[in-house]
């Protein structure tokens, strides 16, 4: 595994704990500086995408991850990664995978959640 690949799994840990409030950034921020990292390193976008993969089938890790990055990314590789595994009568993450699918709307429900994409 690559430094890159290793840094950003490390953000995703810092998220994690960022969560559960055993840190003093925000959740918010943490996932702010993930997205960052994913714009500032477009030549792994393949790598990043099994990542969010990993995250959303993951019953371990915040799917908001995913759903944050993707409102600005729009990587459609995710958006129909997150409808081939949406089947809720199979997998309890299907309401976690359709909130996720729900950042490809022109309008995000969850977007006042997150001061970086509220509307001032």
């Amino acid at each position: 595994m690559n430094d890159v690949i290793k840094e950003f799994d490390k953000l995703c840990d810092m998220a994690i704990a960022a969560f559960g409030e055993e840190l003093d950034i925000s959740y918010e921020m943490s996932l702010l500086k993930i997205l960052e990292f994913v714009k500032k390193h477009p030549g792994y976008k393949e790598n990043f995408i099994d990542r969010f993969k990993l995250i959303l089938m993951s019953g371990e890790s915040p799917f908001e991850v995913v759903a944050f990055c993707m409102r600005e990314l729009q990587w459609p590789e995710i958006k129909k990664f997150v409808i081939s595994k949406m089947n809720p009568s199979e997998d309890p993450r299907s309401e976690a995978l359709r909130s996720t699918l729900t950042v490809y709307d022109e309008l995000w429900p969850d977007a006042d959640l997150y001061s970086y994409y509220s509307v001032n």
